[in-house]
């Protein structure tokens, strides 16, 4: 009896899909802090064989793929990329597959969670997924800062820790990375924020001051990473959300009042994008000088400690007051904030190199596993970097105008539907959350105008894309249900 009670919760939980979700994103998580990535990566691995279990049995025997808004386009999208692997059958076609796999479990168990459970369930998973992303920028990103104190920049077993290449790094494995995790936080912070997280869900809200303190935190951190594609994230979240409180406040969708509302938008945009600018650069310079105070500090004591004489402290003392100024006057010792760089980072380069590849094979595409073979094929000395940093030209190169047209198409209809339920459901409870949801939207699709993170690759960045949508098709199908 206890052994068929046994097999019958396991196989439970083996299909619970909202478990899968939750655990997946724990383990995208931890794999972005040093010492951990490597544990986290394989038992990553692990997770997406469960995910693969997940898929067959409940969108190929259960049919529920079919299910799927616009599954014609999703299922179209898949054979493209299918039929990409096998015309350029190389070595890597198996990973080519694993990211046909990966891509069909974007498709149907993130983006198509609302097949699978209610509308209330999804709110629970989501306000779950919230609250950890809020504590898990907030626990490390605070680690990262304290450890500037300890000593600014080092390396241990590989890892870069600190400041690295007048970046913050922290504790994570790439500046980049830490700068989405705090972006992540500030996202989630301004949802646990909402009202009704508390009074329909009934959930205990978390402390306004907790939210505050993280996201001043989330900020120092983002600031200090000079992330620009994060940055530019934050800014049109910001922008968004400003537009669709003051849109919809007043529910004047034309005329004058829109023109009206448009311009106050770009009013608030370009005083929000010179204030941010200003603030990173106060807050680098700031971090870098008491960075290097606190440092000298402990120099100066740790003389104090060891000197046998009066004299000798205060020689010691003037020493390395006089040491510190020569470092400040020759810009040595720590320092924040990239100066004399090119503002792409390289990806001006990238986009050229993207379409030479792309003229060889503009109409089926390479497959995204095969990017940097190619790129040696084509290119001289082959690309500057793993990927393209931009998402889109990755669907691009990689899967022809066939992929990124289905794609395109893909983008035009679900767009369509987020816009038309946004003024649907004005008068739903749910709205404040649903204007969150669709400004995420807005901002990752910026951003990836910067980055690789949309669709192919296994990382949080695109694992935040997947479950916002999905939590946003979810209020989209589940409109009928009195909420």
């Amino acid at each position: 009896m206890f052994s068929k009670d046994l097999i019958s919760l396991t196989k439970r939980n083996m299909l619970n899909s909202s478990l899968f979700r939750k655990t997946y994103i724990l383990a995208l998580s931890f794999e972005m802090i040093a010492f951990l990535d490597i544990i986290s990566l394989a038992f990553k691995s692990l997770i997406l064989c469960w995910g693969l279990f997940i898929l067959i049995h409940d969108f190929f025997i259960e049919k529920r793929s079919f299910k799927v808004a616009h599954k014609n386009l999703f299922w179209a999208f898949l054979i493209s990329m299918t039929l990409t692997s096998l015309i350029h059958f190389t070595i890597w076609f198996v990973p080519n597959m694993v990211i046909v796999y990966y891509t069909a479990l974007c498709f149907f168990v993130f983006y198509g969670m609302y097949t699978q459970q209610s509308l209330h369930e999804a709110e629970k998973e989501m306000i779950f997924i919230l609250k950890f992303w809020s504590v898990f920028a907030m626990v490390f990103g605070l680690l990262s800062l304290i450890l500037l104190f300890v000593k600014s920049e080092y390396t241990i077993f590989g890892y870069n820790l600190g400041i690295f290449r007048n970046r913050l790094i922290g504790i994570y494995t790439n500046s980049n990375i830490l700068a989405f995790s705090m972006v992540q936080s500030v996202v989630a912070c301004d949802f646990l924020a909402n009202h009704y997280v508390e009074t329909k869900l009934g959930n205990k809200k978390f402390n306004m001051v907790f939210l505050i303190f993280c996201v001043i935190i989330n900020l120092i951190c983002l600031f200090l990473s000079d992330s620009n594609a994060s940055f530019l994230f934050i800014i049109i979240y910001c922008a968004i959300r400003f537009f669709c409180n003051l849109f919809f406040r007043e529910k004047n969708f034309k005329g004058i009042r829109l023109l009206k509302t448009l311009m106050i938008v770009m009013s608030f945009c370009l005083v929000m994008v010179s204030a941010c600018f200003a603030l990173r650069s106060v807050c680098q310079k700031l971090m870098s000088v008491i960075v290097n105070d606190v440092h000298k500090q402990e120099r100066v004591v740790k003389d104090m400690i060891n000197g046998n004489k009066p004299g000798d402290m205060v020689k010691s003392v003037d020493e390395h007051i006089d040491s510190i100024i020569i470092q400040n006057e020759n810009g040595s010792g720590a320092h924040i904030g990239r100066s004399n760089y090119e503002v792409s980072s390289g990806r001006i380069t990238l986009l050229k190199q993207g379409i030479s590849i792309f003229k060889h094979n503009p109409i089926i595409g390479i497959g995204r596993a095969n990017l940097l073979l190619y790129g040696k094929k084509y290119i001289k000395n082959g690309l500057i970097h793993p990927d393209l940093h931009n998402g889109y030209l990755t669907i691009l190169v990689c899967y022809g105008l066939l992929g990124f047209g289905i794609f395109t198409i893909i983008t035009f209809v679900v767009a369509l539907d987020v816009c038309k339920h946004l003024f649907s459901s004005t008068g739903k409870s749910y709205f404040g959350v649903f204007k969150r949801l669709f400004s995420a939207l807005v901002a990752y699709c910026g951003y990836c105008l910067f980055e690789k993170a949309i669709l192919f690759d296994m990382t949080f960045m695109v694992g935040f894309f997947w479950l916002i949508l999905g939590y946003t098709m979810q209020y989209i199908k589940s409109s009928n249900t009195d909420v």
